[in-house]
């Protein structure tokens, strides 16, 4: 076995890793607020003693407001996203969260005035039909998923929200400092947001705070740890491509190990979503791929 397959099994083990998070929720019964203030603050933990020992240098931008801001939005993300998993299917919520780069591509058309090609504009009809699909069959069989649905769309468009307003910082900071300081602040707001609403962060059981580290090991840490070493050996379209297995493989250990019924329609849906966001990402390779080519164009010219 090569190097190159080698990557490609470590690749498969990340996304399986990242699969895990929904499930990891589902079984948590601590309230959607400590469930992610945990998440954080175990990430933030286990991270800080590599933190002050390679990068602590970096500390000065903890005092950046964008990263504030940028932490804040992350939070609410985490907020609305392990809340919708109590109101609606894992499946239908991991497959709304996946279309976060879709609304990236909105955001980048709206605010950064990027173009938007025909094959982000396919890609974006394609999510709405396959929404729209699901959110009809939840009406018909149970009304009340489509609350969760909605916070789970949320939760995308606010996970959009803070890679592209994060996105000025990342030029500026090596990847794993600017996750800390971002990991850093959400535990902070979620902190905040606990005691604001008077939730207790003791008495959840032991089993309860295992489950909590083993989300902050297993899809924080291992999970994306392992993405972002494969962007180094791999094209970035494999990688981004590869995620697109996260809400197949967690719709399946749902209904494997948690015996959830997952509806036609959330599978008709849910191909239509996630051809749209294939194609989206394919659009979004290419308009980087032209990019590099014409900024080397211009600095040899």
């Amino acid at each position: 076995m090569d190097f190159k397959q080698k990557i490609y099994i470590l690749l498969a083990g990340g996304v399986f890793f990242l699969s895990l998070s929904g499930i990891l929720v589902k079984i948590a019964t601590s309230p959607p607020m400590i469930t992610a203030f945990y998440r954080m603050f175990f990430t933030v933990l286990l991270l800080t003693p590599y933190f002050i020992k390679n990068h602590r240098h970096k500390a000065a931008y903890f005092l950046d407001y964008r990263p504030l801001l940028v932490g804040f939005l992350l939070a609410v993300h985490f907020i609305l996203w392990i809340t919708s998993i109590e109101y609606t299917d894992i499946s239908n919520s991991v497959i709304f969260v996946a279309l976060q780069p879709l609304f990236t591509i909105i955001l980048e058309f709206l605010f950064a005035k990027e173009d938007l090609r025909p094959g982000a504009l396919i890609g974006i009809i394609m999510a709405f039909i396959g929404t729209s699909i699901i959110s009809i069959g939840d009406f018909y069989h149970l009304g009340d998923k489509l609350f969760g649905n909605f916070l789970a769309l949320s939760a995308a468009l606010f996970a959009a929200s803070y890679l592209f307003i994060g996105r000025g910082v990342r030029k500026k900071l090596d990847y794993f400092p600017y996750l800390f300081i971002l990991y850093t602040y959400a535990a902070f707001f979620l902190g905040i947001g606990a005691y604001i609403f008077e939730i207790p962060f003791f008495g959840h059981g032991i089993n309860n705070y295992l489950i909590l580290l083993a989300l902050a090991v297993g899809p924080t840490l291992i999970g994306h740890s392992i993405l972002n070493y494969s962007v180094r050996y791999l094209p970035t379209s494999i990688v981004s491509l590869s995620i697109l297995g996260e809400p197949v493989l967690t719709t399946f250990l749902a209904w494997l190990l948690l015996n959830e019924q997952v509806l036609l329609t959330t599978l008709i849906g849910g191909a239509f979503i996630l051809g749209g966001i294939y194609l989206a990402s394919i659009y979004n390779y290419r308009k980087s791929k032209m990019q590099k080519k014409a900024f080397s164009a211009k600095k040899n010219s």
